[in-house]
């Protein structure tokens, strides 16, 4: 009965961290290099958000923000602006890592 137990509850738990462990080695979302240099030259504060405009005419700082909920807001607020100037631009939030959390176009 024990083995039983570790056999159907155990082990599934085990194969599930291994593969998980895994993905986070070797599956990781590699940061654009245009990023990586700009996040070098101006770095941000670990736990912060940074939003930016993306557009034919470069990319625009739009804030750095504490929680993840206002920089969105910031990247929609500017959606809309683009929108009702006709622009197309794209709009990412990204953490202090510089990995793209959310990305939208207008």
């Amino acid at each position: 009965m024990l083995i039983l137990l570790f056999y159907y509850i155990a082990v599934p738990f085990l194969l599930a961290y291994l593969v998980l462990r895994f993905i986070r080695k070797y599956g990781g979302s590699p940061i654009r290099e245009d990023i990586r240099l700009f996040y070098a030259q101006n770095p941000i504060e670990k736990g912060y958000f940074r939003v930016f405009r993306e557009d034919d005419q470069g990319r625009q700082w739009l804030g750095d923000f504490e929680n993840q909920v206002k920089a969105v807001d910031r990247a929609y607020q500017g959606k809309e602006q683009a929108q009702r100037g006709g622009q197309k631009a794209a709009f990412l939030v990204l953490n202090d890592k510089g990995e793209i959390l959310e990305e939208t176009d207008a």
